[in-house]
């Protein structure tokens, strides 16, 4: 500064004599720690570490540094609350064994392209590095059961308005004892139509379901929509019974809000070499993997959960803007979920411990992902979506809204207390195609 003349030679003087101050390293870590380990591991896959540390390639990645910071910092809050709601003493950020809180990761991607926008992999990176958002070992419950129902929707023909029984199921498994799934309040309520079973999450429907379609079908949709991990072929599957990463589930989620259109999730654009010549550059390219008709349907059901089901606190919260989703919970409340996303972007959020402990509230109540995980989500998507105009999901033709019955499927009034507004495919006759079939 001194040889450019900017300072003088006795500014210069002083400014040496002065003792270097450290400051502390904060609680937060690294910004975008999680996605740059990412990102780097990536590339020494591709390029070799020497390449990628000593070669001087420029990198442009697909992270947008507003949203990776209010992802960072809902994540961190909702943590803070939750260790709040758990009795947990409080604690700085930084301080402490991370190990003895639960953790959490965040993952947005984009709708249409499959970037991905923030990536965050726990409380903070500065007490761990491990990276929760892309590992696969977390279950994601009934965040599995979008795909169990799409799956039902093609294959058995069935409606949003069709009808089934909750009660007490009992499904043979050949070399193994039978399956006997229970609904998570331990309740039956007789007949209803699977948009209802749906949005309140009963179990012993979609066990019924996946008696008939089979794991292997469930499954098959489920790898359509990206989800890579190891999924085992059998009938828990459909109630989420396989790990998944928060990245996948964000991605496949991603594949309903497109209607059906699936694009591979990456977190770099472009890389050049040192002489600026280009090494690769991603084109944004999708297949279409679902059809967009049952994937509006199984979306406008995932609206409903945040209307009035299992999700309904986003709306509490007060996001307002179109947007659909589902919770998950394991047994023993070991995983807490919440995967949702408007038309523009789905995120996905996680929160547990490491370790295999249950996540209990100071009253030794269980925590669910809709007291967990989804106040993260919408606490990070009422700033990530600030501005935006509301954009509706694209209704595609030949789909219809009709109201009809919880319980007997058949259409009523709006007005009914018991009224369900159903999407329905209109057949070539301009009629509601399956719209009065019965229990499966």
């Amino acid at each position: 500064m001194q040889v450019a003349d900017t300072i003088t030679a006795e500014e210069a003087t002083a400014a040496q004599s002065d003792p270097l101050a450290f400051q502390n390293r904060s609680g937060r870590g690294d910004s975008a720690g999680y996605f740059v380990d990412l990102v780097l591991n990536t590339l020494e896959e591709r390029y070799g570490a020497q390449v990628v540390y000593h070669g001087g390639l420029k990198v442009t990645t697909t992270i947008d540094l507003q949203l990776q910071q209010i992802a960072e910092e809902s994540l961190q809050k909702g943590l803070y609350d939750l260790d709040a709601v758990m009795g947990i003493s409080p604690a700085t950020p930084g301080e402490g064994d991370a190990g003895e809180r639960p953790q959490g990761a965040l993952v947005a991607v984009q709708v249409n392209s499959g970037a991905i926008k923030a990536l965050v992999g726990g409380r903070s990176y500065a007490e761990t590095e491990y990276n929760r958002a892309i590992a696969n070992s977390r279950l994601p419950g009934s965040g599995f059961k979008p795909f169990l129902y799409y799956t039902a929707f093609d294959l058995l023909g069935l409606t949003p308005a069709s009808v089934v029984i909750d009660q007490p199921v009992n499904i043979p498994v050949a070399g193994a004892p039978d399956w006997k799934p229970k609904n998570f309040d331990r309740d039956y309520i007789g007949p209803v139509i699977l948009k209802r079973a749906f949005t309140h999450s009963i179990n012993t429907v979609a066990a019924q379901l996946v008696a008939q379609v089979g794991p292997d079908a469930v499954i098959d949709t489920a790898r359509r929509c990206g989800i890579q991990s190891s999924l085992s072929p059998v009938y828990s599957v459909a109630l989420g019974t396989s790990g998944a990463s928060p990245l996948e589930m964000a991605s496949a989620y991603a594949t309903f809000a497109s209607g059906g259109m699936h694009y591979t999730p990456f977190a770099i654009w472009r890389v050049e070499d040192a002489l600026g010549q280009v090494l690769e550059e991603h084109i944004v390219s999708g297949l279409q993997v679902l059809k967009t008709p049952l994937a509006y349907q199984v979306v406008d059901m995932m609206q409903g959960v945040i209307a009035d089901g299992t999700g309904r606190v986003v709306r509490k919260m007060g996001f307002r803007k179109p947007a659909a989703g589902k919770t998950g919970t394991t047994n023993g409340y070991l995983d807490a979920w919440f995967t949702g996303f408007t038309s523009t972007l789905s995120a996905s959020v996680w929160v547990g411990y490491d370790r295999g402990v249950g996540l209990k509230d100071a009253y030794r109540g269980g925590i669910t992902g809709g007291r967990g995980a989804a106040p993260i989500w919408t606490r990070f998507m009422l700033r990530a979506t600030e501005g935006d105009p509301p954009r509706p999901f694209i209704q595609p033709s030949g789909i219809q809204f009709d109201t009809r019955h919880a319980a007997t499927g058949r259409t009523t009034y709006p007005g009914d207390p018991d009224a369900v507004r159903v999407a329905l495919q209109r057949d070539a006759g301009g009629k509601g195609a399956h719209s009065t079939r019965g229990e499966p």
